[in-house]
């Protein structure tokens, strides 16, 4: 039970960094019309999450070491 709250915990951390990180190339890639889209919307969030994803992965992955 440790392990997975401190797995969500980490998630949340590192994907709010990854946001702040890629929010600013974001808004001067594209403009503020596209960004109210669904599809763009989509894109994005599916590449901060999945970002997110693999550097939880790899740091859990380090700490077990």
């Amino acid at each position: 039970m440790n392990i997975w709250l401190i797995a969500i915990l980490l998630f949340l951390v590192v994907t709010f960094l990854v946001w702040k990180l890629f929010n600013a190339f974001y808004k001067k890639e594209t403009s503020a019309k596209l960004r109210k889209t669904w599809g763009a919307k989509m894109y994005y969030w599916h590449f901060i999450i999945m970002i997110s994803g693999l550097i939880t992965v790899l740091i859990i992955s380090l700490l077990k070491l």
